[in-house]
C-alpha cells in the first residue's frame, strides 16, 4: 500500500540543493520529505515517514551510488565548484549561488506540488516531472539540474541520482533488468509511397513503443524506465495530463513527433518482471488492434463493399508487431553476479573490479550494474536469433506498399485470372469516396495490405481526433515548392495579386478545390503566412500554406493529367490560364520552383557501444573526478589501475545517455529543421533522424544537427553558431535560458542525404537515403557526411567527407564547401566547377602543389568582373581547397572505375564533384 510514498521518501532522500551545504542535507531532506508525504495514507499528520520507508530508501540510495561512483576511500572530500561532462569529461564551473535562498526555493516548491494531489501516486508524478522545472523557474540563479549528487565525481547531477534511487527502493533486495523490443523498424518505416506513410509508420512504432511502457509507467512509475528518457516526452505529458497530474497538454505539433526509439530498458522487481513484460507485450498488441479495427470501422462505415476484406485484414494484422523481451534477475550478491558474467562471455573483468575496487564500503549488487546490464543484453540477443517462424502464404496481387502481403480485396474464394484488375476494382470504390480522395490513388492502382492501410489512414481516422494532430503532411511537391513559396513571401506585394488569382480559381471548382487544399504542412510557412495576413484581411498567405505545392508547378496544370492522377475533371481554360499566364508570371517576377528535394538521415555512430559501456571515447575514471580528488589518489599505488579504467556503465550513465539524447530530439533537431529551416521532421529517436528539407537547406541543416549533436554549437538569434573543436563549449547547450546536456565532443554522427526529383518513387528515395548514410559511417569512416544525388536523366552521382580533418587543418568541412557556395553566388562563376570537373581526372595525377596552381588558374580565369574577389583570396582558397582535395584522398576507393562517380575518388576528384553539387545547389536546382 506505501508504494509511492517509498518513492517519494528515496526522491527526496536527499535535497536537490544538497552539495551546497553538505554538513545540513540531512536535516533538510527530513524536513522535505515530511512536506511531501503529510496528508497521504498510512503517514502520520506529521508527516513523518516510517523508518521502514526510510531504511529501504537508504538502501536504494546506497545500491544506486555504488553503480554510479567509485568505492572511495574513506574521508576523501572535494568542493562544489565544477561538473564534468560524464561522456567526454568536458568541465564546466559552478556559478554560485546563495544556500539560503535555495533551501527556501526548493520548500516552498515542493510544498506547493505536495498540495496539487492527495492521491500517493499522482503526487509522486507531479514531484517526479515537475520538481527540476518548477525549481529553474523560482530561482533560475541556482543551476538546479546541473548540481552533482557527488562533488569527488561530479559527472552526474543529484536531481538524476535521485530518480534512479526512486526507481530502486521497490525492487530491492531482487531487482531485475527487462529490456523490451518491437519490430521491424527499418522495412517498416520504408515501405512508402507518400511522406505521410513515411511519417506515420515512424511514429507508429513510437507510439506502440509507448504503450509498452505506459504498463511500466502506471505500475512501477515512469523513472523505472533507464532508457530512454521520459520526462518531457510529449506521449508521457499527454498521459499526465489526462490522469490529472499535469494541466498542460504538449502542443499538437510536438505531440506528432516520433521521438521514442522502439525499445526501452528498466529496472523492475524480480518477482514482477515476467509479468509486467507479458503486460507490456499484451499492451503492444491490443492498441495495434484497436487502432486497426478504428480503421476498418471508419472505412465500412463509407465503403461498405471493404467488410468483404476481413479475412485477408485479420489473418495480416497478426503479423505485426514482433515483440521481444529479455529478463535478468539479477544475484542476491555482486560477487554471483560476476562469476555469471564470466561463465557467460569468459571474461573476469567484474571478478577483478570488485577486487580492485575496495574503498570505505561493502560492495552491494549496483557495483556491478554494468553486468546486469550486458547480461540482459546478451539475452536480448539471443531471443532475436531464434526467429519466430509462422506460415505467410500471400497469394494474389502484393501491396503497393511493402510489396510483402497480398493486397486487400474481395477475391476470396473466386476465380479469375485477372486479379489485378479485381483488386483495382476493389481499390478504385475506396479511392472514390469523397471522405478518401487523395488519400489512395483514383485509378485503384493503389492497392494495400491491411497493415499498410492502417499505417495510410491512421493519422486522419484515429490521431486526428485521439491526440488532436493534424494529418496533413508535407508531400515532396510541396517540400521541393519550399523555397519558391519562401521567395513569394519575401516579395509578397508583387506576388499577392497573382497569388490570389490562383487560389480563387481552384477554389471555384469543389472537386479541385477538396484534393488540392490539403496542406501544405511547413511550419515555417505557416508562421509566416500568419504574419503576412496579420496585416491584411484576406488570409491569402495562410490559404497558399493549405495548397498541396504540386500545384505550384506548371507542367502540373495538364487536365488529362489531373484527370488519370486525380479522377476529376477540370476546366481546360482555366487550367490553360494558370499554368501560362499566373505561373509564368510569378516565375518570370520571383523564382521558379525546384524540382528537387532533400531527404536527410542521421544516425548516432556506435551509439550500441555508447549504452554498453564499451565505447573507447568514454572517459577514464581519472577524467571525471574533481581535479582535488585526482590528486590524491594518483598519489595511491592501488588506485593506479583503477583511474586507469574506463569509466563503466552505470544508471546515471545510461540516464544522461538518455537524457542527451532527448535533448537533441525533442529540442535542437525541431528547431533546426522547422524553425531555422523550411523543413519537415519525420522522426527523431535520440539519435537517430530523418527529415525533408528543401534542396538549399540540406547542407545548411546538417551542418547544424551534427554540431549540436556534439554540444559543439550556441543558439543564437534565429541561427546557430558552429564551431567544431572550441574550447569555449562545455558539452551542455545554452538553450532558452536552460543548460542542456548533449553527447559531448567525443561522440561523432554521420549523415547520408539524398537529393532526388519530385517525382522519383519515394520508396528509392529512401532506400539510397539509407545506403548514403551507411555508406557515410563505412566509405568515408563515421563522422561524415555523404550526399547521393540522383538526376532526373538516371545519372547518380555521390560525395562524401568527414566533418572535419584537423590532421589536415580543415576544421569544418561543410562551412568551408558553404562559403565556397557564397563565393559561387556573388564572386566566382559557376562555370569553375565545371572546369574542374573536366581536368579532374588528369589533375589527379599530379601533387598537390600543381593542383594548387591550377585551382589559382581557373579561379581568376572564372572571377566575375564584376566582383572584388583578391589575388589574396584566390590563393588563399586555392590553398583551401587543395588541403580539402589531400583530406579526400584518403577515402579513394583505388578498386573504383575512375568513372563510376557514385564511388570515392582521388580526392580532387572527390572535390570536383562536391563542387559541381554545389553550382547545382547554388542554380536553383538547374
Amino acid at each position: 500500500m506505501a508504494w509511492w510514498q517509498r518513492k517519494i521518501v528515496a526522491l527526496l532522500h536527499d535535497p536537490p540543493d544538497k552539495v551546497l551545504d553538505i554538513p545540513s542535507h540531512e536535516k533538510r531532506a527530513s524536513v522535505l520529505m515530511q512536506t511531501a508525504l503529510r496528508g497521504l495514507p498510512d503517514v502520520p499528520p506529521t508527516g513523518v515517514p516510517e523508518a521502514a520507508w526510510t531504511d529501504v530508501a537508504k538502501k536504494a540510495d546506497t545500491v544506486a551510488s555504488a553503480a554510479d561512483r567509485l568505492n572511495f576511500p574513506k574521508d576523501l572530500q572535494a568542493p562544489s565548484d565544477c561538473v564534468l561532462h560524464p561522456l567526454s569529461g568536458q568541465k564546466m564551473l559552478l556559478p554560485s549561488a546563495d544556500p539560503q535562498r535555495a533551501s527556501e526555493v526548493q520548500a516552498e516548491v515542493i510544498r506547493d506540488l505536495s498540495q496539487k494531489a492527495n492521491e500517493p501516486q499522482k503526487r509522486f508524478l507531479l514531484l517526479w516531472r515537475c520538481l527540476e522545472d518548477e525549481l529553474a523557474k523560482r530561482e533560475p540563479n541556482v543551476p538546479w539540474s546541473l548540481l552533482p549528487a557527488d562533488t569527488r565525481i561530479p559527472d552526474h547531477p543529484l536531481l538524476q541520482h535521485a530518480r534512479v534511487a526512486s526507481a530502486f527502493v521497490n525492487c530491492l533486495p531482487n531487482p531485475a533488468t527487462l529490456l523490451f523490443a518491437i519490430g521491424p523498424v527499418q522495412g517498416f518505416i520504408a515501405a512508402a509511397r507518400k511522406t505521410r506513410d513515411l511519417w506515420m509508420g515512424s511514429f507508429l512504432l513510437s507510439y506502440l513503443t509507448w504503450h509498452a511502457i505506459k504498463v511500466i509507467a502506471e505500475q512501477l512509475g515512469p523513472d523505472h524506465v533507464l532508457f530512454p528518457s521520459m520526462l518531457g516526452q510529449p506521449l508521457v505529458d499527454f498521459w499526465l495530463c489526462k490522469e490529472g497530474v499535469v494541466t498542460q497538454k504538449p502542443s499538437s505539433d510536438r505531440l506528432r513527433l516520433a521521438t521514442l526509439p522502439n525499445r526501452f530498458f528498466a529496472v523492475v522487481p524480480a518477482e514482477q518482471a515476467e509479468e509486467l513484460a507479458r503486460q507490456a507485450e499484451k499492451a503492444v498488441r491490443e492498441e495495434w488492434k484497436r487502432l486497426a479495427e478504428k480503421v476498418w470501422q471508419e472505412i465500412c462505415q463509407k465503403v461498405p463493399e471493404f467488410s468483404k476484406a476481413r479475412t485477408i485484414w485479420d489473418r495480416q494484422l497478426a503479423q505485426f508487431p514482433e515483440v521481444y523481451w529479455a529478463i535478468y534477475k539479477w544475484s542476491d550478491t555482486p560477487e554471483k553476479i560476476a562469476k555469471l558474467f564470466q561463465q557467460v562471455t569468459g571474461s573476469e573483468r567484474f571478478v577483478k573490479w570488485l577486487e580492485g575496487t575496495k574503498g570505505a564500503y561493502e560492495h552491494n549488487q549496483g557495483s556491478v550494474y554494468a553486468a546486469c546490464y550486458e547480461l540482459t543484453e546478451r539475452a536480448l540477443g539471443a531471443r532475436k536469433a531464434l526467429r519466430d517462424f509462422s506460415d505467410r502464404s500471400e497469394p494474389a496481387g502484393k501491396c503497393s506498399l511493402c510489396g510483402e502481403r497480398q493486397a486487400l480485396s474481395d477475391l476470396i474464394g473466386q476465380v479469375t485470372t485477372d486479379w489485378r484488375e479485381y483488386e483495382k476494382g476493389f481499390w478504385k470504390k475506396v479511392a472514390q469516396e469523397r471522405e478518401f480522395q487523395g488519400d489512395v490513388d483514383s485509378d485503384g492502382s493503389e492497392r494495400l495490405c491491411a497493415i499498410c492501410t492502417v499505417k495510410r489512414f491512421a493519422a486522419k481516422l484515429v490521431f486526428a481526433d485521439k491526440l488532436g494532430i493534424s494529418h496533413e503532411f508535407p508531400s515532396t511537391d510541396s517540400i521541393a515548392a519550399a523555397t519558391f513559396v519562401k521567395a513569394l513571401f519575401e516579395q509578397w506585394e508583387k506576388a499577392q495579386k497573382s497569388v490570389k488569382d490562383l487560389l480563387d480559381t481552384i477554389s471555384r471548382q469543389p472537386e479541385w478545390h477538396r484534393i488540392a487544399f490539403v496542406g501544405m504542412g511547413i511550419p515555417k510557412l505557416g508562421r509566416k503566412a500568419e504574419e503576412l495576413d496579420a496585416i491584411g484581411q484576406e488570409f491569402i498567405a495562410q490559404k497558399l500554406t493549405k495548397l498541396d505545392g504540386e500545384w505550384l508547378f506548371a507542367e502540373s496544370y495538364d487536365p488529362k493529367r489531373i484527370q488519370r492522377a486525380h479522377g476529376i475533371k477540370v476546366d481546360e481554360e482555366n487550367a490553360r490560364w494558370l499554368r501560362e499566364e499566373v505561373l509564368r508570371k510569378l516565375y518570370d517576377e520571383i523564382a521558379r520552383p525546384n524540382d528537387y528535394y532533400a531527404v536527410l538521415f542521421m544516425d548516432g555512430d556506435q551509439m550500441g557501444r555508447w549504452l554498453s559501456g564499451t565505447h573507447e571515447g568514454l572517459p577514464k575514471f581519472v577524467e571525471i573526478l574533481h581535479p582535488q580528488v585526482r590528486g590524491q589518489l594518483e598519489v595511491q599505488s592501488n588506485w593506479q589501475k583503477v583511474l586507469q579504467t574506463q569509466r563503466l556503465m552505470s544508471p546515471s550513465l545510461h540516464a544522461a545517455i538518455s537524457s542527451a539524447l532527448a535533448n537533441f530530439a525533442l529540442n535542437a533537431v525541431p528547431y533546426v529543421v522547422e524553425e531555422l529551416h523550411a523543413g519537415r521532421l519525420v522522426y527523431a529517436g535520440g539519435d537517430d533522424v530523418l527529415a525533408l528539407l528543401p534542396l538549399s537547406d540540406a547542407l545548411s541543416a546538417a551542418h547544424k544537427l551534427r554540431a549540436l549533436f556534439s554540444g559543439e554549437a550556441k543558439r543564437l538569434d534565429k541561427d546557430i553558431l558552429v564551431e567544431f573543436g572550441s574550447k569555449q563549449w562545455t558539452g551542455w547547450l545554452d538553450w532558452n535560458g536552460r543548460k542542456l546536456l548533449t553527447m559531448g565532443n567525443r561522440a561523432t554522427a554521420s549523415i547520408g542525404i539524398v537529393v532526388a526529383h519530385r517525382l522519383h518513387p519515394l520508396r528509392d528515395v529512401l532506400r539510397q537515403g539509407r545506403e548514403a548514410e551507411k555508406d557515410a559511417k563505412d566509405r568515408y569512416e563515421r563522422n561524415a557526411i555523404c550526399v547521393r544525388w540522383l538526376k532526373r536523366s538516371g545519372e547518380q552521382v555521390q560525395m562524401g567527407a568527414k566533418f572535419f580533418y584537423h590532421d589536415h587543418c580543415i576544421n569544418d568541412t561543410l562551412q568551408l564547401l558553404l562559403d565556397f557556395a557564397d563565393l559561387m553566388r556573388e564572386k566566382v562563376s559557376r562555370g569553375f566547377a565545371t572546369d574542374l570537373m573536366q581536368e579532374s581526372f588528369a589533375l589527379a595525377g599530379l601533387d598537390a602543389k600543381a593542383q594548387e596552381a591550377e585551382l589559382r588558374r581557373l579561379l581568376k580565369r572564372r572571377r566575375k568582373s564584376d566582383a572584388s574577389l583578391s589575388e589574396e583570396q584566390i590563393n588563399d582558397w586555392a590553398q583551401k581547397l587543395v588541403r580539402l582535395a589531400v583530406a579526400l584522398d584518403t577515402h579513394a576507393d583505388s578498386d573504383a572505375d575512375p568513372f563510376d562517380l557514385t564511388r570515392p575518388q582521388r580526392g580532387i576528384v572527390e572535390l570536383a564533384k562536391w563542387l559541381t553539387f554545389l553550382r547545382f545547389l547554388t542554380g536553383g536546382g538547374e
